[in-house]
């Protein structure tokens, strides 16, 4: 499926664009870890979203609510955004 094609590939990137600042944080003596989340603009969920509940220890039911309110979140932001693909921006040229 061509979405999933593009989670891998965003999940990709951002796992390379903070791999120095991981590093440096480790070589000064910080514990660090990436964790990139992907949730599309219409709520489609990356298995990225439910891996890093599970990590941080959210199971079963919470995990369940957290999806549910991460992709209405998606959706909604998403719906917003386009409603107000017209209108001027708030910055001057």
């Amino acid at each position: 499926m061509l979405s999933e094609s593009r989670m891998e590939k965003a999940h990709a990137f951002k796992e390379g664009k903070y791999l120095d600042l991981t590093k440096e944080l480790k070589k000064n003596g910080y514990e660090a870890k990436v964790m990139s989340v992907e949730i599309g603009a219409r709520g489609f969920m990356g298995s990225s979203a439910y891996g890093l509940l599970s990590k941080l220890t959210m199971y079963g039911n919470k995990r369940t609510k957290a999806l549910r309110l991460l992709a209405e979140t998606a959706e909604n932001s998403s719906r917003w955004i386009w409603s107000r693909r017209n209108e001027r921006l708030l910055y001057k040229d």
